[in-house]
């Protein structure tokens, strides 16, 4: 903090997991190929889901993963 800034450190979501769930990055920036985008959305929609709360964000994230 200055005296012409402020700044915030949320640390709310912080945490650790596996770093290739982070490759489903926005309009695919991680230029994967159309099947490793999907893989990785997938996992990554998985796992918000299964740590989540039982909330509405959950269940949507869980309705993105397909059946197996």
């Amino acid at each position: 903090m200055t005296a012409y800034r402020v700044a915030l450190i949320d640390w709310d979501e912080s945490h650790v997991d596996v770093p290739d769930l982070d490759l489903a990055l926005p309009r695919n920036a991680a230029d994967l190929d159309d099947g490793a985008y999907d893989i990785a959305a997938q996992a990554a929609a998985a796992w918000e889901a299964a740590v989540c709360w039982k909330d509405e964000y959950a269940v949507k994230r869980l309705a993105e993963v397909l059946a197996v």
